[in-house]
């Protein structure tokens, strides 16, 4: 039996402007415009397909008026725009999957006992980035040149990644919402953010970026943490708009720890005498294993180069990654590898022991890690090396 149900059309509009409708089934993409053109009276079933293609809670089609979500983090994006006044649902549901996280842990660190990291804050009124990139160095126990153990980016994200995890960090990552391979989380809305807690501070990585993208980001993030300040990172390099001094400092920071002045400045004097300035900044790139954006910044801030040449690297090495990205999704993966990748390897150990201790539901992990009893299993298998 049918039942019609009626829907504001104030919330439908509502509805229109917070989905991206292209990516939306035909069926479900048909109905919500003759719902809003009101040629047609949707069923209650329809309803329930539209929720869940959508993203938007079931009880949200059935207000009067549409509701004002508060998102907090918003206060933080790195560069000032009107488009992002309205995040999208696919940024909005991300960010409260991350708070479930975020809440589950801090309550298990306080439970358990645990120090809390001391790595919030840890900056101070410090705002000199070569002294603040050496105290992150320290406190991650990372030499000057750390890089040169690693072969390639990944190996660099790979360690940095490890190294602020077992500083206290949660540091998860995807480039999708939940397991939904239709809902993509768009690199050009944030590349990562920053959730600061005492307990249980979270950095959340968008893996649709690059690996040197990744990497920056997440070292920008965690010197967000260090400096006590939660962050939503929207800067794309040849971004147009004003950007906060705190960001100034972050990017000068991060830069440092991946490519510190004194080992920039030997470097470059070494490569200039037989290449040209283009053709160094690849060559120093593949040196401190990092983007040839960051080594362009570094360039132009020590009068190495002018502006156009850097704007000529940072625009060709987006032009670049979005070449490659098609390749990459056709290149497909290990579901179980890719899926246990995401998740913070500290958290899910904690997850673990909470579940086989009976303090935490199977139901509860299974919302946390996007899995089912089927996957979870594996999920928990795959975690320790052994798919």
């Amino acid at each position: 039996m049918k039942v019609n149900v009626e829907i504001s059309k104030a919330v439908l509009q509502w509805i229109v402007r917070s989905i991206q409708l292209d990516i939306l089934p035909p069926d479900v993409r048909e109905n919500l415009g003759k719902w809003l053109a009101g040629e047609k009276v949707p069923t209650f079933n329809q309803v329930q397909k539209a929720s869940k293609a959508t993203g938007i809670p079931l009880g949200y089609f059935f207000l009067q008026v549409p509701p004002e979500e508060s998102i907090p983090l918003m206060e933080y994006r790195t560069v000032n725009s009107f488009s992002l006044d309205r995040p999208s649902r696919n940024l909005i549901d991300t960010i409260h999957d991350m708070e479930q996280i975020q809440n589950w842990a801090k309550n298990y660190i306080i439970s358990e006992g645990v120090q809390p990291p001391i790595c919030v804050g840890i900056l101070g009124d410090d705002k000199n980035p070569i002294s603040c990139a050496q105290t992150i160095r320290n406190h991650l126990d990372l030499s000057i040149d750390w890089f040169a153990k690693c072969s390639t980016a990944d190996d660099s994200y790979r360690l940095i990644r490890k190294s602020i995890s077992d500083a206290g960090v949660i540091v998860m990552m995807s480039g999708i919402v939940e397991n939904n391979t239709h809902r993509v989380l768009n690199i050009e809305e944030f590349r990562a953010f920053a959730m600061i807690d005492e307990h249980a501070p979270l950095i959340f990585i968008n893996t649709n970026d690059s690996t040197n993208g990744r990497l920056f980001s997440l070292l920008h993030e965690f010197v967000h943490i260090c400096a006590g300040q939660s962050d939503y990172f929207n800067d794309r390099q040849t971004h147009a708009g004003p950007i906060k001094p705190i960001e100034t400092l972050c990017n000068a920071i991060a830069a440092e720890i991946l490519v510190p002045q004194s080992l920039f400045l030997q470097e470059w004097a070494k490569a200039i005498e037989d290449n040209y300035p283009e053709e160094v900044i690849s060559l120093l790139a593949k040196y401190f294993k990092c983007g040839t954006t960051v080594i362009a910044r570094k360039a132009l801030d020590n009068r190495k180069i002018e502006d156009s040449l850097y704007n000529k690297v940072a625009t060709l090495a987006v032009k670049n990654y979005k070449d490659s990205q098609q390749k990459n999704r056709e290149s497909g993966g290990n579901f179980y590898r890719t899926a246990a990748n995401r998740i913070d390897h500290r958290f899910f150990q904690m997850l673990i022991h909470s579940v086989s201790e009976g303090r935490t539901l199977y139901s509860d992990a299974f919302r946390l890690t996007n899995t089912n009893r089927s996957t979870y299993a594996k999920l928990v298998e795959a975690q320790n090396g052994g798919v």
